[in-house]
């Protein structure tokens, strides 16, 4: 199919990308008879049509993606060339890459043809559930480094993972490859126990078969019970050594109990055991593992510090430049640091000059200038022209790292060592009552009617078993994760997901969270032309402060300056600056202070996104620059106030807050200038004083309170890239939301705790016969299956319902 044919199915407006359907730009880019919104997706149009790919177009309505320009040479360095090459035989390799950016068939259909592409490629296969890429290449025709441009310059981008976060997917994948194992036997044994039972249920009278098939169900009982409830038995006695008991320990009674009573019957001849109920019981809990294990395998919830920086540095050697994974930087080597890099250990800046941009690690939006000498810390992002630094700290030992030392982060279990969930909070309880329960009928049968009493113990410990709340707990809370997903809010578990729900303090961070910054063009409402000396006066004098209105004026000149020496430099806090330069003397800053008369009807929230200018005593106008609240904030935080305790945290200057301290009239209720170490504390405090909080940052200066907070919700207005360690990860534009999702999650635990309500009715009516010796343990057996699987359909109906409705 060519472009003729592709033109008329796609019905795209002028104003859409007909590559990736992002709304163009004033400056629409036409190429055949298509709009553009830039040259790459131009260029990936032209590749796709030009190699009779253009069917690409038609597998979806809207299959692009905005094409990146990032080269991946590094790759060609043997530690990644070693490291991603998983095969390599007579020239011809085979690579595995990660692709975060797919979404839909078209997708599949490019990443399946890239052989056309380039020759060199031999062919791929695509895992669109995992997104994963394996490609097979011949290396004399092509590289590494070329093969993930190539897909960078498609618009799949490849994730390239440390070794530590490698190591750990390895262990992630392990773990659930056991899982599956464990599963598929459970179901193995559980059919054909059930197979095997044909005779009993009939009522089929041949000795030897029905002996024979006995024999057959222990063997197939045994290795559900022993291997495929292995991790049963390890939870259980883990929890027993810390004096704790889960819903574990019940289920794991009432499991022992039906195989030990199976066994008993088989070998003495007197019936045919249930091992079809046990084993379909083990089955049905490790669905609800799995249901409850399968996570967004395209996000990572663990990063830390590493994530943050690039996976290869320049190093000068002999002059020359080499790149070098970052693991290899040592004490002494010089690196070149390019604009927009980050510092990736502790450093002296040997040449050049630096505008260094500390808020992933301190939340401070300003800029702090460096010069040949100073210091540089790690995590701060240059700005500005080529250095050369010197490394004075590994990056283990780096003033960033500090942090990383704190106990939440040393431990794993930080989260959960002093928080039950709802099930392990009933099986203590639980376990207890029925134990109890059984002794005391038990007791009673072998003293008044010793035929009974084997029979009513079994039976309790059977039909008492809460494997309906073990089940239907994971579903029900997996089923609700998988909805909000559906609104880009994505939970690492079930646990994080039922912690949501019992937060009664919100802490948010400011700047990157509340706050967004500026991608609008900022509009210039001058009363005359500047010339480039006016200009470069201008940007010369907002260099000298940090205060992000003339951060944002920096950014916004249109073209490089010249800086120019100044004289009589003044900053008046609160007001803006003022110098005189060559002579004339020029003012930045609000409109009282440069002289400009603004209308009544300006407010106070537009007045605060104007940055007016004075030269030589006249006013010529204000550059506006867009507003950096996120949409419906201000509602979204008096919503979160009607219901909890809410704080605000932030690295920035209170000078430089704007209304936002309208919203939270309590000065108890915010802070500013705070640390990431500040932050956390203050999350500590709230907890020792009973608080269940949920911190919402953005930026790495966050994560020691994401990690602190009983759920730490990252946002980022592309989730799909970096992320500090947390539970969930919200998409930015979906931040307003936010009250309906812990609502939502709030829904999902009352239902819990309904479908356990319920589950306790039918067991008191079941253990009102069993108490009395009447009922059969096989009746039981076959009643608790019944009664788990009511409850999973009460908890998945329920969540799908309350799911239609938040996503509507």
């Amino acid at each position: 199919m060519y472009a003729s044919e592709v033109e008329e199915i796609a019905t795209l407006t002028e104003e859409t990308c007909f590559h990736c359907h992002e709304i163009c730009p004033d400056d629409i880019i036409h190429y055949d008879e298509k709009a553009f919104c830039c040259h790459g997706c131009k260029q990936v149009y032209q590749l796709l049509n030009d190699n009779a790919l253009a069917e690409y177009y038609v597998c979806d309505v809207n299959p692009g993606k905005a094409p990146s320009a990032q080269n991946f040479e590094f790759l060609n360095n043997p530690h990644f060339n070693d490291k991603l090459i998983s095969f390599s035989s007579q020239g011809v390799s085979k690579v595995n890459f990660h692709l975060p950016a797919i979404h839909c068939r078209s997708c599949l259909y490019l990443l399946e043809n890239l052989q056309k592409l380039n020759s060199g490629i031999v062919k791929t296969t695509l895992n669109f559930g995992k997104k994963d890429l394996t490609v097979w290449f011949q290396e004399d025709q092509i590289n590494l480094g070329q093969i993930a441009t190539l897909l960078a310059s498609l618009g799949y981008e490849p994730l390239i993972s440390s070794d530590e976060v490698s190591t750990e997917k390895r262990e992630q994948v392990n773990h659930q490859t056991q899982l599956f194992i464990k599963l598929g036997i459970a179901g193995f044994c559980a059919g054909n126990a059930m197979l095997f039972s044909f005779p009993e249920y009939l009522g089929i009278e041949d000795g030897s078969l029905k002996q024979l098939f006995g024999y057959l169900n222990i063997a197939l009982g045994s290795l559900a019970v022993f291997y495929s409830g292995s991790d049963y038995f390890k939870n259980v006695w883990a929890h027993l050594k810390l004096g704790k008991m889960t819903i574990e320990l019940p289920i794991l009674i009432g499991i022992l109990v039906g195989y030990s009573r199976s066994v008993y019957e088989v070998f003495s001849q007197t019936g045919a055991g249930y091992i079809d109920s046990v084993s379909g019981l083990i089955f049905f809990l490790l669905i609800g593992k799995w249901f409850q294990q399968k996570s967004f395998d395209f996000l990572s919830f663990e990063r830390n510090y590493k994530s943050y920086f690039p996976l290869v540095i320049s190093k000068l050697e002999g002059g020359k430049e080499v790149n070098y994974p970052l693991n290899e930087i040592k004490i002494g080597d010089r690196l070149i640091i390019r604009n927009q890099e980050i510092i990736p250990a502790d450093a002296v800046l040997i040449s050049g000059s630096s505008q260094l941009d500390y808020s992933f690690v301190t939340g401070e939006s300003e800029m702090v200038r460096i010069n040949a000498g100073n210091s540089m810390y790690a995590g701060g992002r240059h700005t500005g022209e080529r250095i050369e630094i010197e490394i004075k700290k590994e990056l283990k030992q780096s003033h960033l790292t500090q942090l990383w030392e704190q106990q939440a982060f040393k431990d794993p279990l930080h989260k959960t060592e002093n928080w039950e969930n709802f099930a392990n909070q009933v099986g203590v309880y639980f376990t207890v009552g029925l134990l109890s329960l059984a002794i005391l009928v038990g007791s009673y049968w072998l003293y008044t009617d010793p035929s009974r009493w084997s029979n009513a113990v079994v039976s309790i410990l059977v039909i008492g078993c809460p494997c309906a709340l073990a089940i239907s707990y994971p579903f029900a809370l997996g089923h609700g994760i998988r909805w909000l997903a559906k609104s880009n809010f994505f939970i690492k578990d079930i646990q994080a997901f039922e912690r949501m729900a019992q937060v009664d303090t919100i802490v948010l961070d400011k700047t990157g969270t509340l706050t967004l910054p500026s991608t609008l063009e900022p509009i210039a409402k001058l009363t005359r032309e500047l010339s480039s000396s006016e200009w470069s006066a201008l940007y010369s004098l907002a260099l000298q402060s940090t205060h992000p209105m003339s951060r944002q004026f920096v950014r916004y000149v249109p073209e490089k300056q010249l800086i120019v020496p100044l004289e009589k430099f003044t900053e008046k806090t609160g007001k803006g600056l003022e110098a005189v330069i060559e002579g004339v003397e020029y003012r930045l800053g609000n409109a009282k202070y440069t002289g400009h008369n603004v209308p009544k009807d300006n407010d106070y929230i537009r007045s605060e996104s104007q940055l007016y200018i004075q030269i030589e005593g006249i006013s010529v106008g204000f550059i506006e620059f867009p507003w950096v609240y996120r949409a419906g904030i201000e509602v979204m935080i008096h919503q979160l106030q009607a219901k909890y305790q809410v704080f605000l945290l932030s690295g920035d200057k209170q000078a430089h807050a704007g209304s936002i301290l309208d919203w939270f009239p309590d000065p108890s209720t915010y802070q500013f200038e705070c640390s990431p170490m500040d932050k956390m504390n203050f999350i500590q405090s709230l907890q020792e004083q009973g608080h269940r909080v949920a911190m919402i940052g953005d930026g790495l200066n966050d994560a020691g309170a994401l990690r602190q907070a009983h759920v730490g919700i990252a946002i980022s207005d592309d989730h799909l890239h970096f992320t500090p360690a947390s539970d969930a990860i919200l998409k930015g534009e979906q931040l307003a939301q936010l009250p309906k999702y812990l609502a939502f999650s709030e829904f999902g635990l009352k239902l819990i705790k309904l479908s356990f309500l319920l589950s306790l009715v039918y067991n008191a009516i079941g253990l009102s016969y069993a108490v009395q010796g009447n009922l059969s343990p096989l009746i039981a057996a076959v009643l608790m299956p019944i009664n788990s699987i009511s409850m999973l359909l009460i908890a998945n109906l329920g969540m799908s319902w309350k799911g239609h409705a938040l996503k509507s």
